[in-house]
């Protein structure tokens, strides 16, 4: 297992539970997405349940801990937009288009639905049947449950069974019913500094240093940047053919394209905020306020019915003169 970077407060406390066997029925993970919350979420499960634990700490060599992290284990249950689109395709899993369905299905996920939920609460119920004991519930984007599914939902985490944890996992707390919130404990997941996002990247982009800058503290975040920025690189940013340049390079599907356009709008906001910050000429941090406004009313654009291509298009012909670097 990926080794879980700059989270040691949360994996500690998280530990000392498993020491103590002292566990809540429900918790809250918070903070921003790609800064390891689900992955501690797994490792935890993986502790309560290891063969030989250390410190309260998971050894992820025993059967349990590889079965868990292959996602076999029969007492923790992991569910995100993934799982219900599982749920979604009838099609016997060996069907040679089952996994071109599903990644279509899974594309369509927005809300985790009160069926699902339902469906992941009666396992909830039932007893552990492995040999650690314990049985783990993670239910990741927790934020996109709606009335129905939030509401079901809530009647389980009031009383758990014994040995039975749920973990919610979300990036934005303040979207979660309150009477959730007052029956989980909180545990918070801070934002990860530059050099560890470098560290963790550094395999899978080719600047992995430029990307944490523009990385907002996430994993995701530095993914996503990179991305962007070898689209700004390719269409020659700064150029009088730039905009057309780095709008056709976007992909051609409309949900693949919406993404790139954002990461494009994200990594240009925060290069336009620093030059407003370093600028001492007025008149350009005029320009520099005004074009962030601009730029967030361009990212609520690419989530309604406008071409991302020509919003990005339009963006970045607003930036004319403004010599700014990535």
């Amino acid at each position: 297992m990926t080794a879980i970077l700059g989270q040691e407060k949360a994996l500690s406390y998280l530990a000392g539970l498993v020491r103590t066997q002292r566990v809540p029925g429900a918790f809250l993970f918070y903070g921003p997405d790609g800064v390891g919350k689900k992955m501690a979420a797994v490792d935890f499960a993986q502790a309560l349940n290891c063969l030989h634990p250390q410190e309260g700490r998971a050894c992820h060599n025993c059967a349990n801990c590889q079965a868990i992290e292959k996602g076999t284990y029969p007492d923790v249950t992991v569910v995100d937009f993934a799982y219900q689109a599982r749920l979604e395709i009838k099609k016997d899993v060996s069907s040679k288009s089952y996994e071109e369905e599903l990644e279509k299905e899974i594309a369509k996920q927005q809300h985790l639905s009160v069926t699902t939920i339902r469906e992941v609460a009666t396992k909830s119920l039932q007893k552990p049947i492995g040999t650690g004991g314990w049985k783990v519930l993670i239910v990741d984007q927790a934020q996109t449950m709606q009335g129905a599914a939030a509401n079901a939902l809530l009647k389980f985490i009031e009383e758990p069974p014994a040995k039975t944890v749920w973990i919610l996992i979300t990036y934005k707390r303040s979207a979660m019913l309150k009477t959730i919130l007052s029956r989980c404990q909180p545990l918070s997941f801070a934002p990860l500094s530059q050099e560890v996002i470098t560290q963790l990247t550094q395999d899978q982009v080719e600047n992995a240093a430029l990307a944490a800058r523009y990385s907002g503290g996430s994993v995701t975040g530095a993914l996503a940047a990179a991305q962007a920025i070898g689209l700004l690189s390719n269409g020659a940013l700064n150029t009088p053919t730039g905009p057309i340049e780095v709008a056709a390079g976007l992909s051609h599907t409309l949900v693949t394209s919406r993404r790139e356009a954002k990461c494009i709008l994200d990594v240009l906001s925060k290069a336009i905020h620093q030059k407003w910050l370093q600028t001492q000429d007025p008149a350009l941090a005029l320009r520099c306020r005004r074009a962030l406004q601009r730029f967030e009313n361009y990212k609520r654009s690419i989530t309604r019915n406008v071409s991302p291509a020509l919003v990005v298009e339009t963006a970045l012909m607003g930036l004319d003169g403004m010599d700014l670097t990535i």
